[in-house]
């Protein structure tokens, strides 16, 4: 019987589009094979979708018309619809990503959390109270949504993440195009697919998600577009940066964006060896090392190193990278084979700088790596403690003690996420406050957020203005409003109202 791939299409002002016959091939990353083709959406395309976009903001933003309440209330009948198709979803997301099943069930469920989040915003206050220097007067605050948004997304969480963006915009009145990843196009649509299906049983105005599918060219067009307001990003340093500069030249426009790190596990002599250990096998090879959260660095006081070091390698070496549909194995292969090849290139550029501890490259079908785990002492302004690496590649740093670990954890452009195994919370309390990161774990690994807290960095891991929970602080215009009950005109700072 002859396989059927899967057919993706765009979804413009309430309507899906054909596949054409000069589609873009999405490939699985552990077999190789095709599992369908997806439209490359033309320029045209993107103009339609942000008409369709800027035309649905005058009904979807307008509180006489759509409450905060009966926006949520959508966005509560979608995820109830999410929750009975988990388990199809997650075989979807393994298949495109290669995430292991387990990973790609807990991607859906935080989608669910996030979508459960958005849907109880629409029962928070949306305005403050506050008390006017003249007692006649009222004063309150009143929130506005901003406009149309692009929410960009990653492969590594295809589905989760999505929703972090698209979730806190459309409950706050903001409609949205959104262009998921060209290497997870299906995860992105199931999404939409959803959404369509509690849209039409709320009558939501056509235009108030559209999905447009499509490489790097779509974004960007789609950033630059005088017709999107906010640019919400999740993906690279370089990409990221990119779309700063076109928002910061726009009187208008302003972007939301988590760019990756250069992130750290610290281990002090006080640990708990073993579940310092664990939490660095974790951090290190979760998901392949293809978390913007991964930790590249292990950072050990020098009289526990060589103890941690011989456990971590022991741990290390059960690790199996494999079938992400297997129980019995850790985590998936990489992405594609671009990521396979810096994998290699990372390899032997440390190697020049390191000494191995262990090396290995499995060849096999599909974008399989092996971990790399490398030793050296702390020396600035080298790939190593430079360039996220993003695959599999670790590195154990000795140092003298909690100071210097402080220091080379805070030593990189970046500041996204930072651990620290210790029984010390005196040290704990000093991490909290000097630690340079946006999310910060004690006796946890570097990775584990959750969608209440905000989620997002500092420096060149973002724009310091968070994603999840914390993106409806970024996505409304909070204005001031006052009246007077009085008859006369009567000034703040006593300033006369004399004519």
């Amino acid at each position: 019987m002859k396989k059927i791939e899967k057919c993706g299409n765009n979804f413009i002002a309430g309507e899906w589009g054909h596949h054409d016959l000069h589609s873009l091939a999405n490939v699985n990353p552990a077999t190789g094979d095709v599992i369908g083709y997806f439209p490359a959406t033309t320029k045209e395309e993107v103009n339609s979708a942000v008409d369709s976009a800027n035309e649905a903001f005058k009904e979807w933003g307008d509180p006489s018309r759509w409450s905060w309440v009966k926006r949520a209330e959508v966005i509560d009948d979608l995820v109830q619809l999410i929750k009975s198709e988990i388990e199809n979803i997650a075989r979807l997301i393994t298949l495109e990503s290669g995430k292991h099943i387990n990973e790609a069930v807990a991607d859906v469920v935080e989608g669910i959390h996030m979508l459960q989040y958005c849907a109880s915003r629409g029962r928070h206050p949306i305005g403050y109270k506050i008390s006017s220097e003249i007692p006649e007067k009222d004063a309150e605050t009143h929130l506005s949504p901003r406009g149309v948004c692009t929410v960009i997304t990653p492969w590594n969480f295809p589905f989760a993440i999505p929703t972090w963006l698209i979730g806190p915009a459309l409950v706050s009145g903001c409609p949205v195009i959104f262009k998921p990843s060209e290497e997870t196009p299906f995860s992105g649509q199931v999404l939409v697919e959803l959404f369509d299906r509690a849209a039409r049983k709320h009558n939501v105005p056509k235009g108030v998600l559209n999905l447009v599918h499509g490489r790097g060219d779509v974004g960007e067009y789609l950033v630059r577009h005088e017709g999107t307001v906010g640019q919400l990003f999740t993906g690279s340093y370089a990409v990221g940066s990119k779309v700063k500069q076109i928002a910061a030249s726009h009187h208008e426009k302003f972007s939301v964006c988590e760019m990756g790190g250069k992130n750290s596990l610290i281990v002090l002599k006080d640990a708990n060896m073993e579940l310092a250990v664990r939490a660095a096998v974790f951090s290190a090879f979760k998901t392949t090392h293809q978390r913007c959260v991964s930790a590249d660095l292990i950072i050990v006081e020098e009289s526990v190193e060589p103890e941690f070091t011989k456990q971590f390698l022991e741990m290390t070496a059960r690790v199996k990278f494999g079938n992400p549909f297997d129980p019995d194995v850790f985590a998936g292969p990489l992405i594609n084979e671009r990521a396979m090849n810096k994998h290699l290139s990372n390899g032997s550029e440390i190697l020049s700088e390191a000494e191995a501890l262990k090396l290995g490259y499995a060849h096999r079908v599909g974008f399989f790596a092996e971990p790399n785990v490398f030793r050296m002492k702390y020396r600035p302004n080298t790939f190593t403690l430079r360039q996220e690496f993003f695959t599999p590649n670790v590195v154990i740093i000795p140092v003298k003690d909690f100071e210097e670990a402080l220091f080379v954890a805070n030593d990189t452009e970046y500041g996204l996420s930072m651990a620290l195994i210790t029984e010390d919370y005196r040290k704990m309390r000093e991490f909290k406050i000097r630690g340079k990161a946006g999310l910060k774990y004690v006796n946890l690994p570097s990775i584990g957020a959750e969608v209440h807290l905000p989620f997002g960095g500092m420096r060149r891991s973002g724009t310091g203005m968070p994603s999840a929970a914390w993106l409806f602080n970024y996505l409304s215009h909070e204005s001031a409003f006052t009246i007077n009950y009085g008859t006369d005109i009567k000034m703040a700072q006593g300033l006369s109202a004399k004519i």
